[in-house]
């Protein structure tokens, strides 16, 4: 499955709100962004993620909430795999061995899980 992308700072500003509060209205997304958009505004970003499928819209007694509908990792595990396969795809082995020696720059530690997490994926 294809996760589409966030765009823009509003879409990504409210799909954190979202994610942090777990389910909330378009009011409430509004109250967290101290008031500094239309309701009509934000009314229509959440209907664009949920476009996207990237949130659970509810309709009870007329009142309409929003969930994510993918956690935040799995949303960044998601783009960051899109964008690798991208420029691997255009760039091939330039891309492999650019990748390479900025592993090298990176300090142990993060070496280190880097190696353990191809290890697992290598299963």
């Amino acid at each position: 499955m294809k996760i589409q992308i966030i765009e823009g700072k509003l879409e990504t500003i409210v799909m954190a709100i979202v994610w942090e509060k777990k389910t909330c209205s378009p009011k409430e997304v509004l109250s967290e962004l101290k008031g500094e958009y239309a309701l009509t505004t934000i009314s229509t970003i959440l209907e664009r993620l949920y476009e996207k499928d990237l949130l659970i819209k509810t309709k009870v007694a007329g009142k309409v909430t929003f969930a994510p509908k993918i956690s935040e990792q799995l949303y960044s595990e998601s783009m960051v795999s899109q964008f690798m396969n991208k420029v691997v795809t255009s760039f091939g082995d330039l891309a492999v061995s650019s990748f390479a020696k900025g592993v090298e720059q990176l300090p142990t530690e993060k070496r280190l899980e880097l190696v353990e997490l191809l290890k697992q994926n290598e299963r």
